[in-house]
């Protein structure tokens, strides 16, 4: 039985389910969730994220990290940990540990773990990367107390929210029913009065406004934030995302075509807009600080990807040269992945812009 068939069952049984159990459901479980037993990512998937695009990303986020690693007192490599939060077939980090292997032996030698649940995933990190010091691990407790170098690329959008609509009568939780046959959205419970002011929400909020929250993201990032206040280190969030509260933010592909949220679950990409405002508040929480977010666009400039492209290309190999192009433009045009997407970091507590971060003092990205 699918699980599909099986979340229809529920429905028809027990009523209909909150909007956040359902897309924990159909994207994280293991049993039919989205991630569980296929290759999703490239062009033969559903999507295509920076790794896939060029080994430029991957490049420049191994050299931030190893500036990092530097600024942290350059510990060797028993001393501190490599960390990646969804990592999917490992093609980012491939990138970043063979740049490692030239620019920074300790970091390219040191314990690497993966935050991953999908059992397909696992396997083939398992696989691909046998010679290593690799571990897996399925939530962010219990981390090894060293200082933390990571990354979470196109992590946090797909962690499940929980979405609130304005009615007549007051404030609703979203969630998940049946028309005949089909997922259809409707009104859950109503939202107590704690839950309003917890959330910030006002009685008077126009007709049909709608309110998200990721409370699985900002546990996560909760974790990590206390561990490098407490280690040192630092993540690099890269993320389709928004500086700023917005509204419904819902959106699913599939063979690289928006469709209906609720068409197909458990084989469509399901993601949001990471609301990097509410991380920073948690990052502060935590007494760490998450700096940015800036476009990827600025941040991959400042770092020097245009430089990296132009050592990379061969004036016998003009195809060569034209797929550089290709690739640079994509990740840092503002009409692509370059405006679209934000980077963020997660640092303890201090002051100052790192490398790649001083367009903060030219733009309003930065969250309140």
């Amino acid at each position: 039985m699918s699980l599909a068939e099986r979340l229809k069952i529920h429905i028809k049984t027990q009523g209909p389910i909150p909007l956040e159990m359902f897309l924990d459901k159909v994207m994280t479980s293991t049993q039919g969730g989205y991630y569980a037993e296929a290759d999703r990512f490239g062009k033969d998937g559903d999507f295509v994220t920076a790794p896939e695009i060029s080994q430029l990303f991957g490049e420049v986020l191994a050299a931030f990290q190893a500036w990092l690693w530097e600024l942290s007192g350059s510990p060797d490599a028993n001393e501190m940990m490599i960390f990646e939060a969804g990592p999917g077939r490992g093609t980012l980090f491939e990138d970043m540990h063979r740049s490692w292997r030239q620019i920074c032996p300790q970091m390219a030698a040191a314990p690497v773990t993966f935050l991953e649940t999908s059992p397909y995933l696992r396997s083939v990190l398992t696989s691909r990367f046998s010679g290593l010091d690799i571990h897996l691990a399925k939530t962010v407790d219990n981390l090894p107390e060293v200082p933390l170098f990571g990354v979470a690329n196109e992590f946090f959008d797909a962690l499940a929210i929980r979405q609130a609509i304005k009615r007549d009568k007051g404030w609703v939780w979203r969630a998940i029913g049946l028309d005949i046959d089909q997922f259809v959205f409707c009104d859950g419970p109503a939202l107590h009065p704690d839950e309003m002011r917890q959330h910030k929400l006002t009685a008077d909020a126009p007709a049909d406004s709608v309110a998200e929250f990721s409370p699985a993201s900002e546990a996560v990032l909760a974790r990590l934030a206390r561990h490098v206040a407490r280690f040192g280190g630092g993540v690099l969030i890269c993320d389709y995302g928004k500086a700023k509260r917005q509204d419904d933010s819902l959106q699913a592909v599939r063979a690289h075509k928006a469709v209906p949220v609720l068409d197909m679950p458990g084989l469509s990409d399901i993601s949001h807009l990471v609301d990097f405002a509410a991380l920073a508040r948690c990052a502060e929480a935590q007494g760490a600080r998450l700096v940015g977010p800036v476009e990827q666009s600025h941040f991959l400039s400042e770092l020097g990807i245009e430089k990296r492209a132009e050592a990379l290309r061969r004036k016998d190999d003009p195809e060569r040269d034209r797929a550089l192009s290709a690739a640079l433009d994509r990740l840092c045009s503002p009409h692509h992945m370059g405006g679209l997407f934000k980077i963020a970091l997660l640092v303890p507590s201090g002051e100052g812009l790192p490398a790649g971060f001083r367009s903060l003092r030219e733009t309003d990205l930065q969250p309140n």
